[in-house]
């Protein structure tokens, strides 16, 4: 027997112990994903539309904000380009 005829033997010894190493990993990914999932605490309905409000609302100010400053500085640079 050649060294790459006994390397390809042990190889397809190990080959099922690693599938089964393999699945055993992916279900223990699993179920600790499923445990991490149980410890979520979720708002209730009105936490939710209280915060789901305060974005929208802090969004809308902020637009306006950026809106009336794009309009100062339209506004100003259109006169310095005027006067020169």
């Amino acid at each position: 027997m050649g060294d790459s005829e006994i390397k390809e033997e042990i190889k397809e010894q190990n080959e099922p112990q690693k599938k089964a190493e393999n699945a055993a990993k992916k279900k223990g990914v699993f179920q600790n994903m499923k445990a991490e999932f149980k410890r979520i605490v979720w708002p209730d309905k009105n936490t939710v539309v209280k915060e789901s409000t305060a974005v929208i609302v802090v969004t809308i100010i902020l637009a306006v904000l950026i809106a009336l400053l794009d309009f100062v500085i339209k506004t100003g640079l259109d006169k310095i380009l005027q006067i020169g």
